[in-house]
Formats: C-alpha cells, sequence, structure tokens
C-alpha cells in the first residue's frame, strides 16, 4: 500500500518538474515519462519487499523442517530401541512438534512491519497463524483468526469447516458449496471425506453418500471408493477417512490409533 502511494507521488513529482520546464506541446511527453518513473518505483519496491517476505518464509520453513526431521529421528530411534513405552515417546514427540510449531508462530512476527507495504501480506499471515494454532489446539485464536484469512488451499478450508462443525455454525454447508467447486480431483478429497463424515455425524447418511457419489465423478481416490462402498452397503461403521493420513488426523477430529508396540520373545 505504501509502496503504491510513493510510487504515484513519485510520478506525480516528476511531471510537475518536467511540466514547468517544457512547452505546453512536450506536457504528453512528460506524462509518459512519469509514468515511467512511476512503474520503475513500483517495480523496486516491489523486488524489495517480495526479498524480505522470502527471507520470514525461508525462515519459517526451516524451523518447521527442522523439527519434523528432530521427530522422524527421534520415532526412527525408538523403533530400534523402545524405551519407557509408546504413550512416553508420543508425548515427548508432540512436545518437539509444538516446540517447533511455536518457533515458527513468533517468526510470523516479523511480518506484521511488512503488512503496510500489502494489501494481502496481513491476511496471508494470518492464514499461516491461524494453522499453526490449530495445529496447538488453540481453537479461540483459530476462531478469531477465520474471518481473517485466505482460503487458497484446501487444508486451510478443511479447518475453517472442522470449526464451523465444531461451532454448530449453519454456514457449514455453504462453505462447503462453495469451496468444492475449486478444489477438484485430489485437492477435493479431503474437503469431500470430512463433509461426508460430518453428515454421518449427524445421522445424515444418505446425504453423506451423495457427497461421496458426486466426488467419484472426478477422482478414483481409495478413500473416496472405499467409503461410498460402505455407505452403499448401508455399512455406516466401516466409514473411515484414516487412510488420508496426517491430512485427516490435522483436523483434530480423531486421534490415530497407537501403534501395538511388538512383544520381544524370550527363550529359556
Amino acid at each position: 500500500m505504501i509502496s503504491l502511494i510513493i510510487s504515484i507521488l513519485a510520478g506525480f513529482g516528476m511531471y510537475q518538474a518536467l511540466v514547468m520546464t517544457t512547452d505546453e506541446l512536450s506536457h504528453i511527453w512528460c506524462a509518459i515519462f512519469a509514468g515511467i518513473t512511476m512503474i520503475a518505483c513500483q517495480l523496486l519496491f516491489g523486488l524489495y519487499f517480495r526479498k524480505k517476505v522470502n527471507v520470514v518464509s525461508e525462515a519459517i520453513q526451516q524451523v518447521i523442517a527442522e523439527g519434523q526431521e528432530k521427530i522422524q529421528r527421534k520415532a526412527n530411534m525408538f523403533q530400534v530401541k523402545p524405551a519407557g513405552g509408546i504413550k512416553h515417546m508420543q508425548k515427548l514427540l508432540e512436545k518437539d512438534q509444538e516446540a517447533s510449531i511455536r518457533k515458527a508462530l513468533e517468526l510470523t512476527n516479523q511480518m506484521e512491519p511488512l503488512w503496510n507495504w500489502s494489501l494481502l501480506l496481513k491476511k496471508q499471515t494470518d492464514t499461516m497463524r491461524m494453522q499453526f494454532h490449530y495445529q496447538l489446539g488453540e481453537f479461540k485464536k483459530v476462531d478469531a483468526l477465520l474471518p481473517n484469512c485466505m482460503f487458497m488451499e484446501p487444508l486451510a478450508v478443511a479447518m475453517k469447516m472442522a470449526r464451523q462443525y465444531k461451532n454448530d455454525d449453519p454456514k457449514l454447508e455453504k462453505t462447503f458449496k462453495a469451496k468444492k467447486r475449486k478444489f477438484k480431483g485430489d485437492d477435493g478429497v479431503i474437503l469431500h471425506s470430512l463433509y461426508a463424515w460430518i453428515l454421518i455425524k449427524r445421522g445424515e447418511t444418505e446425504n453423506a453418500l451423495k457427497v461421496l457419489t458426486e466426488a467419484k465423478e472426478w477422482t478414483s481416490d481409495e478413500t473416496i471408493l472405499s467409503n461410498w462402498e460402505a455407505l452403499a452397503n448401508d455399512k455406516v461403521k466401516s466409514f473411515s477417512n484414516a487412510a488420508l493420513g496426517d491430512q485427516w488426523y490435522a483436523l483434530k477430529l480423531e486421534n490415530p490409533k497407537a501403534p501395538r508396540q511388538k512383544m520381544k520373545k524370550r527363550f529359556r
């Protein structure tokens, strides 16, 4: 926003300066030159702004990547050499994940001084923060941020739908119908699977089947197909979104089943 204003002022100032030193026939060339000056200023500000944003974005991505690597290493070590039981290990991994997310969340504060330079950056920052708070289970903060978010990715939309379900928001159906047109193929799997799950929880099994029937027309995803088959054969208990993995469990509507720890065989 500020960059645009400065560019306009620079162009206008250049125009005024040139007009004062030229005759009336040259005014059109003055206007063209002033316009070029304005565009050049805008490009320079754009490059500077983009560089600043990229530095922060890359730092956030690095924190998340390093956190995931640390968690994966601990998980692999536990599989090779179990210690303390599965629940104890899960708590350790969750603690590491929380520390990583909070560190990334803190880095988003570096975006705030740049908000005035872009109309969309604040919305992008709020969307990022919303997803971080969602992973931390801080749903009051999530609900406060949702009205300011941009929903350019299916998981962000799914998070909004999940909160609308938990808050009994009557706009849930409207959100699904509006966004399902945008996300097709694999991108639409999580939205249709989530909405079908919600309808089943509300006792609307027939409507859930309609949702999955619609999804079958543009995807061959195994989760969609198996759940459609389960509902079509009146086997509601067989409905499961577990195959979607982290994408499903990130919504925190269900908890993944803990893997069974293998018992070591004892020999006499």
